[in-house]
């Protein structure tokens, strides 16, 4: 009588592993959205940590509404601190770092010492028990004001201080600012350009998104996020409001026609522009969240960029993301209730 044997977990894991060894295997992952589609994002998150191990990211990003970062659709309110605090903590034992991302290129001094915004990261690294979390900012002026405030804070260089740098881009200005910052995000149209970063002294410093939707050669990005931190400081102005539609209809950011796609018309990398990196040095990879609507756009911009979809194991690929989305139907044992958030005692 022969035994059938029962495959290990490590028999398991090498199998697995074959999903993504011609595509990033080593990468490590960051995913935008949190603070805004927690909860669709930790169930996708658990997922990958059961079906594709090696594909589980190592910390999410996410910004809130303060004084120093920006809103791409319509201003949010601020986040309730007992709220953020508890995220912060479900994330620590998911053993996901926490990328907090103030993204505003144009905070002025008086903002600096705003009270809200100073709360939201120091609580970020009281909190920090698994060592992983960061902030990423858009301002050299922030970055100073941190470094004094809290010297271990890892501080990342978010790509909006690459948008509105006003001289020309070079690698000589990416090694300068991988001698201020922990990190630094590549501005998404260099990532294309391997005259620039060829020249960057430690791509393993360096982080890439991978899922940029504006236009690769966008002439008026500068000017958005002006208009963007303007709104910011002032978000009933409707003129504010009508300058930014204006903006984006010239420049075509929204329109879609089937008769006049353009390839590669947009930030986001094919898979062998994010290949042609990996193979340069570049290790850490962004699945961005801002400017999205919702979290379904999110999720599917998760699969896309995470999973290899080579037409020989497209289908396996399409299972992992089928049996990750199915996470959203399985049972529970708490009802869905709008009270969740409340609290109720027995007092008169």
């Amino acid at each position: 009588m022969s035994t059938t044997q029962q495959p290990t977990n490590e028999m398991m894991a090498e199998k697995l592993r074959e999903l993504t060894a011609d595509y990033l295997p080593e990468a490590s992952w960051t995913i935008g959205g949190a603070f805004r589609f927690d909860a669709s994002l930790q169930v996708i998150l658990t997922g990958f940590a059961a079906f594709l191990p090696m594909r589980k990211p190592a910390r999410v990003a996410g910004t809130i509404a303060c004084a120093w970062s920006l809103d791409w659709f319509v201003q949010r309110r601020p986040m309730a601190l007992a709220e953020y605090t508890q995220l912060l903590e479900q994330y620590a034992k998911m053993n996901l770092g926490v990328m907090l991302v103030f993204d505003n290129p144009f905070i002025t001094a008086e903002q600096l010492n705003d009270t809200y915004t100073l709360t939201l990261v120091d609580e970020l690294y009281k909190r920090d028990r698994i060592r992983k979390n960061a902030v990423c900012v858009a301002s050299d002026l922030l970055a100073d004001h941190l470094r004094t405030r809290l010297p271990h804070l890892p501080i990342i260089c978010h790509p909006n201080r690459l948008v509105c740098e006003q001289g020309r881009r070079n690698a000589q200005l990416y090694n300068t600012l991988l001698q201020k910052y922990n990190r630094v995000c590549l501005h998404p149209a260099d990532a294309v350009r391997p005259a620039i970063y060829s020249g960057i002294s430690d791509l393993s410093h360096v982080e890439i998104i991978i899922n940029d939707p504006c236009h690769r050669n966008c002439p008026v990005r500068r000017e958005h996020m002006r208009l963007l931190a303007e709104m910011r400081r002032d978000p009933y102005n409707t003129s504010l409001m009508a300058q930014r539609e204006s903006l984006i209809t010239r420049n075509g950011c929204h329109k879609v026609d089937a008769m006049a796609l353009q390839q590669k018309l947009s930030c986001n990398l094919t898979r062998d522009e994010a290949k042609a990196l990996y193979a340069a040095g570049v290790r850490s990879f962004i699945v961005q969240g801002n400017q999205f609507r919702n979290e379904m756009t999110l999720l599917w911009d998760i699969f896309q960029c995470m999973l290899d979809y080579s037409p020989e194991i497209d289908n396996k690929a399409a299972t992992i993301a089928t049996s990750l989305m199915a996470q959203f139907g399985a049972p529970s044992n708490s009802m869905p209730s709008g009270l969740r958030k409340f609290t109720f005692t027995n007092y008169e």
